[in-house]
């Protein structure tokens, strides 16, 4: 009886489950769940957020800083002077420092050459092509630096002056510098507005807004309703828990809201709109954006020219350094001879040993006299804009020692040899004049000049010696060229001559008891002298102010004696001839 019972509720059981599922009304749940689950789980992916997209809080728009160029400074011997208040200038981050090499290629381009690179007409030539709104440019001087301020017209904005240490910028006056250059910019407009932020000012609506997906909401599990009575007692059976849909039809991308239905704009919520690919921007690209791709270790790389007196570099001309001193010393071949009756050594000694008659000398360095040389160049004018800066003055010693031997051949052809020392010295006194040019586009300045003024020679025999050689003393005004042309920073090619004027022997600052009258009264009653000098050599800058020169130097005197004097055979006047040869060689400083 128990197992018949047994059969018949599990048969019962079969029957409901098969009625619960043949119904309509369940079919219909079960089609509807499993067309709803794959909305719920592909939806949310299938709609990503776009990543060209973002959303943050709009900042507001920054001042693009000014732009500027750093000319060269007048007057800063190596170009550091100006080397530190460039890079004051870019560490500050208040203006863009542009390139001077880029400005003086531009200059270029424009058909600009020499000194005009610089001029107010090379910087306005040049600013609207670099953008630049303003120029800052500056003279060293005794009292320290004086910056000045252009605007890209060549307008003076602003001047300061800073004090210099040692030829250098210190910290706190590199500091006052850039402040003074960013006070004189901050009041001047704008010379060239840079390019419009592609950032608007106003959230830009995409054509096609893109909604965010639907927020699919977690239905919570429905509730199983009782059976009915007389459909199983109370044995139920669980459904699976799947969430109801909130939608029965296919995801759609929304359609664009009409703009009286939009939702209002949220400040947090402004869109930054990403570009992508180039933008048009007004006018050329800004040129050398890094502040580092253009600087130099070779101060003299910046352009600094003149093209004379009157050359400039923006408003200030180019002008040579104060004063140069030279000290070094000398070397030096003597080599002269006295020859009665004739008009010069050659002619008497072409004749035969019976016509050579009369007391003839003969003095030659077997080997060069060494000596000591000093030599002071003065422009006064210099640090004047002036045509006149040109005008200075050189002041010159040279003092050598000699020892050597002098033979002295009488009329019965018997000769006499002994040692001589002498001491040769030259004073040097004149004016002069230059004329400074600059050459390619290099700081590096040439001239050509003239000078005049007095000159001395004096050599000084020993008279315990008794040698049979007098010395000579001459007194005598010369004029003369000069010119010198840079190659290179370190090496100058240098040439000079000069004329002398009657430098006649028996001249000089001192003749105590006459003895400069012998010198003529020897050989003849009168004479006339012809004398040259010529010197041809280099020179150059080796480290800051310092520098070297060296030059190879002949003077020459022709002494032509008339009327009858006291040594033998000087009956009718005779000649005498007179010729140095030396190297000069030294170090130079300049200031």
């Amino acid at each position: 009886m128990m197992n018949t019972q047994h059969a018949m509720v599990r048969w019962g059981l079969v029957l409901f489950v098969a009625v619960a599922l043949a119904s309509p009304g369940a079919s219909a749940q079960v089609v509807k769940k499993k067309r709803a689950a794959p909305a719920q789980v592909v939806a949310p992916k299938a709609k990503a957020k776009p990543k060209a997209v973002k959303t943050r809080k709009a900042a507001a728009p920054r001042e693009e800083p000014k732009r500027l160029v750093v000319l060269t400074v007048e007057g800063d011997r190596g170009g550091k002077v100006r080397g530190q208040l460039e890079s004051a200038l870019r560490r500050s981050k208040q203006v863009k420092v542009q390139s001077l090499k880029q400005y003086a290629t531009l200059a270029k381009k424009d058909g600009l050459k020499g000194a005009a690179l610089f001029t107010d007409a090379g910087l306005v030539a040049v600013a609207p092509r670099m953008k630049l709104d303003a120029a800052v440019t500056g003279t060293v001087g005794p009292s320290g630096l004086t910056v000045r301020v252009l605007d890209a017209s060549g307008a003076v904005l602003g001047e300061k002056d800073v004090k210099l240490t040692r030829g250098k910028l210190s910290s706190a006056e590199a500091k006052s510098a850039v402040l003074a250059v960013v006070g004189s910019l901050s009041s001047a407009p704008r010379a060239f507005e840079p390019p419009a932020s592609v950032t608007p000012s106003e959230p830009i609506q995409p054509a096609e807004p893109v909604a965010p997906p639907p927020v699919v909401a977690e239905a919570p599990p429905p509730k199983t309703p009782p059976p009915a009575p007389g459909e199983g007692g109370s044995i139920m059976i669980p459904r699976p828990e799947v969430p109801a849909p909130v939608a029965e039809r296919p995801v759609e991308s929304p359609k664009p809201l009409p703009p009286a239905e939009r939702p209002a704009k949220v400040p947090e919520q402004t869109p930054e709109v990403v570009a992508i690919g180039p933008q048009p921007t007004d006018g050329p690209p800004p040129m050398d954006e890094d502040p580092e791709s253009h600087t130099t270790t070779d101060p003299f790389l910046e352009v600094a020219l003149d093209t004379g007196s009157g050359g400039t570099v923006g408003n200030e001309p180019v002008r040579p350094p104060l004063a140069r001193l030279t000290l070094g010393g000398t070397t030096t071949w003597r080599k002269y001879c006295a020859r009665p009756g004739v008009k010069s050594c050659d002619e008497f000694d072409r004749k035969s040993e019976d016509e050579q008659l009369g007391d003839r000398s003969d003095y030659e360095s077997t080997v060069p006299y060494l000596g000591i040389s000093a030599e002071l160049e003065l422009l006064p004018l210099a640090r004047h804009a002036s045509p006149l800066r040109g005008l200075g003055a050189v002041l010159g010693y040279r003092r050598g020692y000699a020892s050597t031997n002098v033979t002295l051949f009488n009329d019965a052809g018997q000769s006499v040899t002994r040692e001589v020392v002498a001491t040769d010295s030259v004073l040097t006194a004149q004016a002069m004049y230059r004329y400074y040019f600059g050459l390619g586009s290099s700081q590096l300045l040439g001239y050509a000049g003239a000078r005049a003024g007095l000159l001395t020679r004096s050599f000084d025999v020993d008279e315990s010696a008794d040698s049979p050689l007098s010395g000579t003393h001459r007194l005598y005004p010369a004029v003369g060229l000069e010119v010198s042309v840079p190659l290179i920073r370190q090496v100058r090619l240098e040439a000079a001559g000069q004329l002398f004027i009657s430098p006649q022997p028996g001249h000089g600052f001192d003749d105590e008891g006459g003895a400069l009258d012998l010198e003529v009264s020897d050989y003849g009653t009168s004479v006339s002298t012809f004398g040259w000098e010529a010197e041809l050599g280099v020179a150059g800058e080796l480290w800051g102010p310092f520098g070297y020169q060296v030059r190879f130097k002949v003077s020459r005197y022709k002494d032509t004696f008339s009327g009858p004097g006291t040594r033998t055979g000087w009956d009718n006047g005779g000649v005498a001839e007179d010729t140095y040869s030396s190297i000069h060689w030294g170090l130079t400083a300049s200031y």
